[in-house]
């Protein structure tokens, strides 16, 4: 119903029409054209005549200062809105005497008369007063504040923006920025282990929304997950470096306001169609203050008690306040254990078989995969802000470093019913993200002219060193009979064939290396022309410029060792004497075939062997000692006999440590990235009317470098061939805002915006690797950025008695999506789509040169096999391409922020927000099917392969259906207590592709949290002590398979808790 009434409302709109989209364009150029021209009529107008009006607004029951405040001459359009710290200046106001309105949601509204002169710049100061029932006393409620704030930064805002403001994220913090955010209007997070890391804006996965701090986009923080290796079923195949930012180890105390972006103006950076975070840091107020916090928390998951955290901050304002220091460190130490489950599906049976119903084949399991993750997660961060006050500008230098350092553990067991296999995987290393940002900015104004200068640097790091990664298995241990829409659940029994540890088989050991890095120069300059005309119209002409240069890299080692050695042999084999070694070495057991079992290997940790869900799914079989299997390693590593590089000892392909060029080079790359932009805009206000319109243009040059390779599994043998790749494009984006203020009380506001989404780093790879299972990876360097038309409508209601209530609906049409298409290589060669050739490396004199080669022209230095049977190159091909079908996402959304004032006594301290989104998306995706058909006759009959063109239609990854978060706030002299919910429902978990009955969906994630502060006040009400519990209900994050319902995925990690105490002077 909801889907269907979006739909005709766009439809009258006529945004729906392709051609629509081009007089689109014309219209918004038209717009813009005609606001320019206003802009030149109005200098006519600049001679004389004018003065301006500017001043500090300030709560006058705390001093505070107060942002968003409406300061506006009373019968005109003329006005400005208080910046973040307070400030308004109103810009060529007529001299004479005017009535100056001052208005505030949740404070006294103010009329004051005014005289200006021509040429002069009155200092309008003002206290606002919180409104209070009559006849009682304001009590200065902080929750009630935090509110306030948010809701006039948000009505005053010229963007469709959601906001969270200082007070609120100070007087009862989230854990971290993500989570924060999470609790804005159709944002969601991601979790990892319970901690949400990254932000879902409009149901679009985080890599397609831009996060910056003081307008800085910050580095994009990667993945240490390793991608190509020799070593089958570690390694991903991909490199997953996209653009998305961690926010895990951002700090809330460090953070001064958070706004989400919903619809951009050509003034923002338009890599961004889901939305744009950004994060004001503090700075120095008046005055000597001083911070410090401590506090000690509990995980339930590992029953721990040893979690803190530390803040401490200290600021001033120097030389008659015009310099002002803040600084500010944080260190912190939290369990973040979990309990994770993943089920893979597989279809058992043909289309002639599927339900009648619902047309869904039979479906089997065929994995069950247990992983016990312990994990200590470290944080560090410090801020060193500066500030200089010019007078009619200022000077910020913005220092900030975050890092999140991770030591983990998992033990994962995976169950084959397929093949009747147990697997077991032990992992461990540190994982350490960083972020760094140093920013610059001038701001001046020179009343006919407003300029701003910045220049910054944003570097971001993701590495993992000498991660220790080894493999066990066990064979006939599951029985693996037929099971056809059977859940995990009730495969139980099947586990009985499990043999005990003692044929628990050594398989490899693997030494895994991550560095990823970013480095991101960013000049940004903005000019800014006001104008009036009369009393009736004013506004702004701004244009302005950006450059980024930037470089991402990224180096991983893969190298192995496969336990495949007879320790009761006797000859010099590399793999036997290797194995006779660690035998004696270690003292490890070996079976019959002289190969290493888990007797010896065997943890001692009996924790490890705790009911995993319950045991419903079946129960830990094994779980190793990573001590001594470490030592093993250790020991391969230093031992130079053992080393199948060594020319001495291995020929490079009979065994040993496997550290040659492919385990070095395989998964390296280096990105470079210039980006160019421009824009022009104009703003204008006309009585109840707002009209920005402007365009930006955008155009990046990139350079890529990588190796093409395919996997000799020879460590001595193994070339691997450097490629490079360079490609461009270029865009020229209008946009278009508008707000019709309906009333005091009531407003309207469009957007129409055109956005961009850059392909994540990996993807434009001009590389191709040939694995030895026949598999090929490649990136598309001619990939396309995707482009977003996006359409906005949002009716805002704002009062003393209302607080805010605010109901939109969003639309963005999506080209150039960007999914991996997937096909046999000669038959795609066959039906037009790609050629053997583009995997092929020939021979020539370069390559002789080079690489000191001594093939002769025309040989092949790398193709892909050759089936020999048919003569046909049969390697099926991973390729990412631009999708010819475009994305549709559509939405509603839902803001209610109150606080009950005109109660009475206590009651009036009460607050109580709640907010809702309901997404829909849809996106039609390709896929090649493979078809046969019977040729020939008599003997010379034989079936015969082709493509066939398929599609399938499913939801974007990652897009709930319905987020609703609600708050109930109380605040009683120094007690402040807040009980918060969020409900996500239906989130797509992936698509099953050609196999529908495979999608996967989360089931409703319930997730309450409380929070709790008391200010002491025989400490002078300074200090504070608080309690807050995160998830207290102990909700999982769970997803389902399609036709069955059968679990797909859990995440258990419980609840955490926490008590400290804060001083704050």
């Amino acid at each position: 119903m909801v889907e269907e009434a979006l739909s005709v409302i766009w439809t009258i709109l006529l945004i729906n029409d392709n051609a629509a989209t081009s007089d689109m364009n014309k219209v918004l150029l038209t717009v813009f054209t005609l606001l320019f021209g206003v802009t030149l009529l109005s200098a006519q107008n600049t001679s004389s005549g004018h003065g301006q009006i500017r001043g500090t607004i300030t709560d006058a029951g705390n001093g505070e200062v107060l942002i968003g405040v409406n300061v506006a001459i009373k019968g005109t359009s003329i006005g400005a809105a208080t910046d973040i710290d307070g400030n308004y200046i109103i810009r060529r106001v007529p001299a004479g005497t005017h009535t100056l309105v001052v208005s505030y949601i949740g404070y006294e509204r103010i009329e004051e008369e005014i005289e200006v002169e021509d040429g002069e710049t009155l200092e309008y100061n003002v206290e606002l007063v919180q409104v209070a029932v009559q006849g009682e006393g304001v009590t200065v409620s902080a929750q009630r504040e935090g509110q306030i704030e948010a809701i006039n930064q948000q009505i005053t805002s010229d963007n469709i923006v959601n906001v969270v403001s200082e007070t609120k994220i100070q007087e009862l913090p989230d854990f971290n920025a993500a989570a924060a955010l999470g609790r804005l209007p159709g944002v969601s997070t991601t979790q990892s282990s319970g901690e949400a890391n990254k932000v879902v804006i409009r149901g679009l996965a985080p890599e397609y929304n831009a996060i910056e701090i003081e307008g800085v986009q910050l580095a994009s923080t990667g993945s240490s997950t390793i991608g190509l290796s020799s070593n089958p079923g570690v390694g991903s195949g991909r490199v997953n470096n996209d653009r998305s930012v961690d926010l895990t180890m951002v700090s809330p105390y460090m953070i001064r306001m958070i706004e989400v972006y919903k619809s951009l103006t050509p003034d923002m950076n338009a890599n961004s169609i889901g939305g744009t975070v950004n994060m004001e840091l503090r700075k120095a107020p008046e005055g000597l203050h001083w911070d410090a916090m401590w506090q000690q928390g509990y995980t339930a998951k590992s029953n721990t008690l040893g979690n803190y955290r530390a803040v401490g901050s200290v600021s001033n304002r120097f030389l008659n306040n015009k310099l002002g220091v803040y600084a500010l460190v944080n260190a912190e130490s939290y369990d973040r254990n979990s309990d994770n489950l993943n089920t893979d599906y597989g279809i058992a049976g043909s289309i002639e078989e599927a339900d009648p119903e619902t047309g869904f084949r039979p479906v089997e399991v065929t994995s069950v995969s247990f992983n016990r993750h312990l994990e200590t997660r470290d944080r560090l961060g410090a801020n060193l802000i500066l500030d200089y006050d010019l007078g009619k500008g200022s000077v910020k230098f913005v220092n900030m470093f975050a890092s999140i350092n991770s030591d983990f553990t998992d033990h994962n067991q995976s169950i084959n019913y397929n093949n009747g296999r147990m697997d077991w995987r032990m992992s461990l290393g540190e994982t350490e993200i960083q972020q760094r940002v140093h920013s610059l900015r001038v701001d001046y104004d020179f009343d006919w002219l407003q300029v701003n200068l910045s220049g910054s640097y944003t570097g971001a790091r993701n590495t993992l060193e000498d991660s220790p990664v080894l493999t066990f298995n066990q064979t006939q241990a599951v029985n693996p009979a037929p099971r056809d829409n059977i859940q995990p659940e009730n495969l139980v029994d099947r586990q009985a064939d499990f043999r005990g540890i003692d044929d628990v088989i050594l398989r490899s050991g693997n030494l895994f290396s991550n560095y990823y890095e970013e480095d991101k120069f960013t000049y940004k300059a903005d000019f800014e022309i006001p104008f009036n005309i009369g009393a009736g119209a004013n506004g702004f002409f701004k244009f302005g410029g950006q450059f980024v240069d930037q470089e991402t890299s990224t180096d991983q080692e893969t190298p192995y060792l496969a336990f495949d050695g007879n320790a009761n042999a006797t000859d010099d084999n590399i793999a036997n004497s290797l194995s006779r070694t660690l035998r004696d070495q270690f003292g490890l057991t070996t079976n019959d075939q002289g190969v290493f079992t888990g007797t010896s290997l065997e943890t001692r940790n009996d924790d490890l062997y705790d009911a995993f869900l319950g045991n419903d799914y079946g129960q830990v079989f094994f779980a190793a000692n990573p001590n001594t299997l470490v030592d093993v390693l250790n020991f391969v590593i230093g031992n130079p006999d053992f080393d199948a590089s060594n020319e001495e000892r291995s020929s490079g392909a009979q065994g040993g440590w496997y550290d040659g060029p492919y385990q070095a080079l395989s998964n390296d790359y280096t990105y470079q990235e210039d980006y160019f932009a421009t824009y022009a805009m104009t703003k204008l206000n006309f009585g109840k009317f707002m009209v920005i319109g402007g365009a930006r243009y955008e155009e990046v040059n990139s350079e890529y470098f990588a190796y093409n390779a395919r996997d000799q599994r020879n460590a001595q043998a193994q070339i691997m061939y450097d490629t490079t790749s360079s490609a461009s494009n270029s865009f020229l984006l209008p946009m278009v805002q508008g707000r019709f203020s309906v009333t005091d009380w009531m407003d309207l506001r469009y957007s129409y915006t055109q956005t961009l989404s850059r392909p994540d780093y990996n993807l434009l790879s001009p590389k191709f690797t040939i694995t030895q299972g026949n598999s090929i990876y490649t990136g598309n360097p001619d990939l396309k950025p995707a482009k977003s038309e996006n359409h906005d409508i949002n009716l805002t209601f704002h009062a003393n008695k209302i607080g805010l209530l605010s109901v939109g609906a969003f639309q963005k049409s999506i080209e150039n999506f960007v999914y991996t298409a997937s096909y046999q290589i000669n038959l795609a060669e066959e039906a037009g789509i790609d050629q053997v050739s583009n995997y092929q490396l020939i021979c020539n004199q370069y390559y002789r040169d080079k690489y000191d080669l001594s093939c002769a022209d025309g040989a092949a230095l790398i193709t892909p096999v050759v089936n020999p049977t048919t003569g046909a190159a049969t390697a099926t091909v991973s390729r990412p391409v631009n999708n010819p079908n475009d994305g549709l996402v559509r939405g509603l959304e839902f803001d209610f922020q109150h606080n009950f004032w005109y109660l009475p006594r206590a009651l009036s301290n009460m607050v109580f927000g709640i907010n809702y989104a309901r997404i829909f998306s849809e996106i039609e995706t390709p896929f090649y099917d493979q078809g046969s058909r019977i040729v020939g006759e008599g003997r010379n009959v034989r079936e015969e392969f082709f493509l066939v063109d398929s599609s399938f239609t499913s939801r974007l990854s990652g897009q709930p259906n319905h987020v609703m978060n609600t708050y109930l706030g109380f605040d009683y002299k120094g007690f402040s207590t807040r009980i918060s919910v969020l409900l996500q429902t239906n989130t797509f978990g992936g698509s099953g592709g050609r196999y529908p009955e495979n999608d996967r969906f989360s089931t409703d994630y319930l997730k309450i949290d409380y929070s709790a502060k008391y200010r002491v006040p025989m400490l002078g009400g300074n200090s504070e002590i608080f309690f807050d519990i995160s998830n207290l209900n102990s909700a999982n994050n769970q997803q389902v398979q399609r036709s069955i319902n059968g679990d797909s995925n859990i995440q258990n990690y419980g609840l955490t808790a926490n008590l400290g105490i804060r001083f704050r002077y």
